[in-house]
């Protein structure tokens, strides 16, 4: 059930219908919240609700007895059970085959004949979501920074909550817990917030992300040799553009359709393509992401306050893994070499820092923040050929086309050079200029913003392709 389709629509308004029918009775809306979100993801695959149910039931019990028990073995045991439970699915369906191919190809060019079984199965939609949710639970526990709940039903609506359950951002139980547990309340000013972020998000998705898609970007990718040196690098900084308006958009869309039920998402993105730097590009990009594996994983290692060469091994273990993480086992070459580019590209970043004795509060005059950007934002577009690339070989034959020496543009249409100015343009205005849009349609009357949002969903209805193209972000 994807969020640009008119099926999520009639879904949405009958649950939020039900919800606030019920919304006095504590136990019934927390039902109503868990029943839609278990027919939002069996739109899928309905045996997968078996995989976040048995994350569920482990999670919740696990962090039952590491609050209960005294024993710091005991309650270790436990977190261990807890992250060998949920890791080892999400290992299982997003990379064994990949080992299990290497490893059988390894063996026979040992001289055994020899070949381990591959799974057979479709990748859960949603699973490194909700497995870094469930995570956040028992590790807080352990950490004694949360409180468990004595609510299985609670709990289960935390995990499995319908708006960012298949593609973030990743909320943390101390984030949404508290709200399940205290009641809701639809105020005018955020429903109509809400309704703008669902609004915006669909423009980004429809008119710009699978508009770009659809226009140029993989038609290169599918056949890179037909295309010009120029008509790569176009393809490229579309694809750039298509990949956050793609994502923010599908964030926008959840943080909107949770505000209707009277619950807050964090943002999930900050004006990436303004970064000056791998590292501040990475605190605007998929935030909730970088914020997790900064807190769970780089932190634990002993982040930057070990020694020197610690903590530049610590950056690159935390940059590698959130490359890996995008990747699974049908593209896992192509992210390996994403994860170990990014990870490079971090860890220099701090040693040119580090060795330049800047002051971190230090501000740069306009025009070096500027060069900086730009120069971010060419590392970002370029480093994208393997983001989107499905194979090694596919990854050489863009870059192959971009030392071609070609420049033609003649394939490349009005629509995505108009799409490219406007929405890097937009990137760049000052925040309070969308800000203001936002403000003006919240004041406006409610017979007003349904205007509005007719003639939106009209505009979006005559450029949308012809049928309703999932989200990147749903393969990961």
């Amino acid at each position: 059930m994807l969020f640009h389709s008119l099926d999520y629509f009639y879904f949405l308004a009958l649950a939020l219908g039900v919800f606030w029918m019920l919304w006095r009775h504590r136990w019934l809306r927390l039902a109503v919240l868990l029943a839609a979100s278990c027919v939002f993801y069996m739109a899928w695959r309905p045996e997968y609700i078996l995989l976040i149910g048995g994350s569920t039931a482990l999670d919740f019990f696990a962090g039952h007895r590491i609050h209960t028990t005294e024993d710091e073995r005991k309650r270790k045991a436990w977190l261990a059970l807890s992250l060998a439970g949920n890791l080892g699915l999400l290992f299982t369906f997003k990379y064994y085959n990949f080992f299990a191919g290497e490893l059988s190809e390894g063996l026979r060019a040992w001289g055994f004949d020899a070949s381990l079984p591959l799974l057979e199965a479709a990748l859960p939609v949603g699973i490194s979501f909700y497995t870094f949710q469930t995570l956040s639970y028992t590790i807080d526990i352990y950490r004694r920074r949360l409180e468990p709940t004595t609510s299985f039903i609670e709990f289960a609506c935390f995990v499995t909550y319908f708006p960012q359950l298949v593609a973030g951002p990743i909320v943390r139980a101390t984030e949404l817990l508290p709200q399940l547990q205290r009641g809701p309340k639809l105020e005018p000013e955020k429903a109509s917030k809400g309704l703008f972020l669902i609004a915006t998000g669909l423009i980004k998705k429809v008119a710009i992300a699978d508009l770009l898609a659809t226009s140029l970007v993989d038609r290169v990718f599918e056949q890179p040799e037909l295309f010009t040196a120029t008509e790569v690098v176009v393809a490229l900084y579309a694809f750039t553009m298509q990949l956050y308006c793609d994502f923010s958009g599908y964030t926008d869309v959840a943080r909107g359709s949770a505000m209707l039920f009277g619950l807050e998402l964090p943002e999930n993105f900050d004006r990436p393509y303004q970064a000056t730097s791998p590292a501040d590009f990475w605190r605007r990009w998929h935030m909730t992401l970088s914020r997790w594996l900064r807190d769970y994983l780089y932190f634990p290692l002993g982040g930057s306050r070990v020694g020197p060469v610690r903590a530049y091994v610590n950056l690159f273990i935390t940059m590698f893994l959130v490359g890996i993480w995008h990747g699974w086992w049908a593209n896992f070459e192509v992210f390996f070499w994403y994860a170990l580019l990014q990870a490079v590209a971090m860890t220099a970043h701090r040693f040119a820092f580090k060795t330049s004795n800047r002051r971190r509060d230090a501000v740069d005059e306009w025009p070096v923040r500027a060069l900086k950007i730009f120069a971010n934002l060419q590392f970002v577009v370029f480093s994208r050929i393997l983001f989107r690339s499905t194979s090694m070989e596919n990854a050489e034959a863009v870059t192959n086309r971009l030392f071609s020496e070609t420049v033609s543009t003649a394939q490349v249409s009005l629509t995505v050079w108009l799409l490219l100015a406007a929405t890097f343009v937009a990137h760049y205005l000052p925040r309070r200029v969308f800000l203001t849009f936002e403000q003006t349609f919240v004041k406006l009357p409610a017979v007003m913003q349904g205007v509005v949002l007719a003639i939106v969903a009209m505009l979006l209805s005559l450029v949308a392709t012809a049928e309703a193209v999932p989200f990147i972000y749903f393969q990961f």
